[in-house]
């Protein structure tokens, strides 16, 4: 910074004191733009309603930074400087109260808006003694003796300015914009009939550049600048670097300021904290984004509960130092890696077994087995479940034989298998067929797998010299024998089928069974006397020895 320099025995001129005030001014305007950037920026100057509240509202102490020319006037003896702008600051010392006026129109309501600016004026004007040369004891008042009183104080002030929006009917009204030169503060909503004016009817103007609350050197540590509540699409401003841009409307986008415009490190967070929705987050102009994972090299999608901070290279682009994105970097298919599983890779490597192992002996499988598939090479090996105690409730082993003959599974110590009928101890499996077990609380439950089609009620059967086999379609087919005994007339028997039926009888089929005689009598289906769980049986002839009957019967 420059410092007025001065001389022993020098006749002090008034622009010696007049340049040390200049030259302090622009030091201090300096280390501000340092710690605050070029851009207008608030501390304070918060809006609050009244106490008690009533029609009006408070703007609290505050101070305002923006750029100015040096000086745009003459300051005193010192010319104007119009060539240069800093960052001047602007003083509220004391609250300022402004009131406000509900519409007149039933259902309508207003949106006023308060705005800042810096402004510069010569102030506390004083009749100053001047020297008069002619009689020295005796001071002039005023320059030349005139009397004029002048201004002793070129005050840095903040000019607040109430604006009333058009008023329109409730949720239709729109808030005024802001006039060129200043930066709004406040929203106040009054509507037709309100009497008083609370918190609930005051919102901080959207990207309200803030400065750090507390100051700037507490924000360093692990702290925003501040929080700034942005509910409808916006380009930010450099207002924002070290804020917290917290979005509160779904369908939102958000536009990065230019890079070249931010400081190299300087930083911005954007978070999407509501239920549902989503919000976007875009470069501006041709600025790149590196954030390594998001929807696209230009622009990046927050859900719920998300956040990114963005970092500017100062020149033209922004990278990510920080973010919580659901989304991710989907990892190659057939990636066994320790990386993370996006879903899109899920979907990609489809359904996959954690290894295919197999064995040439009998063996008893280990907990470890538990979600990969087990083969044998060989036939007739027994293949032993790992105990129930030992794996997780859900999980699962897969068997397949390969082509193998023979094979058995079977349980460990008391474990149980859940069969058609109830617990099994074992079971085989075909050499073609796989099955599918998952450990419950009581036993290991075949799911799925052509190897658990000898469990289901579908293909239910009773296989003996009579019987029946279910089939997935319904259909069943039973089977029996019968006899008639020798009689000198025609007979008619009904015989009663192993099961009934569930719905209907479709046909039947009998025949005789030679007696060893050569003396068999033909017998044939009654159908008219048949039902779904009994097949009657006519012998038309007489017989001298007893005849047997065979009867296959089809139904659903």
């Amino acid at each position: 910074m420059d410092r007025q320099i001065v001389y022993s025995g020098q006749v002090p001129q008034t622009t010696d004191l007049l340049n040390t005030n200049r030259q302090t001014m622009i030091a201090l305007a300096k280390l501000c733009a340092d710690l605050f950037g070029t851009s207008t920026v608030i501390s304070g100057l918060g809006c609050v309603p009244t106490t008690p509240a009533s029609m009006s509202v408070t703007i609290n102490p505050g101070q305002i930074y923006q750029l100015a020319n040096v000086d745009g006037t003459l300051y005193s003896a010192l010319p104007q400087d119009t060539a240069h702008s800093i960052l001047k600051q602007g003083i509220l010392l004391d609250a300022q109260s402004f009131t406000l006026t509900a519409p007149a129109t039933s259902g309508y309501s207003q949106n006023y808006l308060i705005q800042a600016a810096y402004l510069e004026s010569d102030v506390n004007n004083v009749v100053l003694p001047y020297y008069n040369s002619a009689n020295p004891s005796q001071a002039f008042n005023g320059p030349g003796g005139s009397g004029n009183a002048q201004p002793t104080t070129r005050a840095g002030q903040v000019s607040l300015q109430l604006v009333a929006g058009t008023a329109a009917s409730t949720g239709t009204q729109t808030t005024p914009a802001v006039t060129a030169g200043y930066v709004g503060l406040a929203v106040i909503t009054v509507a037709n009939g309100q009497s008083t004016i609370t918190n609930a009817s005051i919102v901080p103007y959207p990207n309200v550049p803030t400065a750090p609350t507390g100051g700037f050197l507490a924000a360093i540590g692990e702290r925003y600048s501040s929080i700034q509540n942005v509910a409808t699409s916006s380009t930010l401003t450099t207002a924002a670097l070290g804020a917290l841009v917290n979005v509160t409307a779904t369908g939102q986008t958000m536009t990065l300021p230019p890079a070249a415009n931010c400081p190299n490190g300087t930083s911005i967070c954007v978070t999407y904290m509501q239920a549902s929705g989503s919000t976007a987050v875009t470069r501006n102009g041709a600025d790149t984004l590196a954030f390594g994972q998001g929807s696209s090299a230009n622009s990046l999608t927050l859900n719920p509960g998300e956040a990114v901070q963005f970092v500017s290279n100062g020149v033209n682009g922004w990278v990510s130092a920080g973010q919580t994105l659901t989304t991710g970097v989907t990892p190659p298919q057939f990636d066994s890696s320790g990386k993370l599983a996006t879903t899109a890779f899920v979907k990609t490597a489809g359904l996959q077994f954690a290894d295919y192992v197999g064995y040439t002996v009998n063996t008893t499988l280990s907990p470890s087995i538990c979600g990969k598939t087990v083969t044998v090479i060989g036939n007739g090996i027994v293949l032993t479940l790992p105990s129930l105690s030992s794996v997780p409730l859900g999980a699962t082993v897969t068997v397949h034989p390969a082509g193998a003959s023979g094979t058995v599974v079977q349980r460990q110590g008391s474990d149980n298998i859940l069969g058609a009928g109830g617990y099994i101890p074992a079971f085989p499996l075909s050499g073609t067929d796989a099955i599918t077990l998952i450990a419950s609380t009581a036993c290991w439950l075949p799911i799925s797998g052509s190897g658990q089609t000898q469990f289901s009620s579908l293909f239910g059967s009773s296989l003996g010299a009579v019987g029946y086999q279910k089939l997935p379609s319904g259909l069943i087919i039973q089977w029996g024998v019968t006899s008639f005994p020798a009689s000198g007339t025609t007979q008619l028997i009904n015989y009663t089928l192993p099961i009934a039926f569930p719905n209907t009888l479709l046909f039947a089929a009998v025949s005789s069974i030679e007696n060893g005689n050569n003396n068999d009598a033909p017998v044939q289906w009654r159908s008219t006397g048949s039902s779904r769980s009994n097949i009657q049986i006519y012998c038309y002839s007489t017989i001298a020895n007893a005849t047997g009957a065979s009867i296959i019967a089809l139904g659903y």
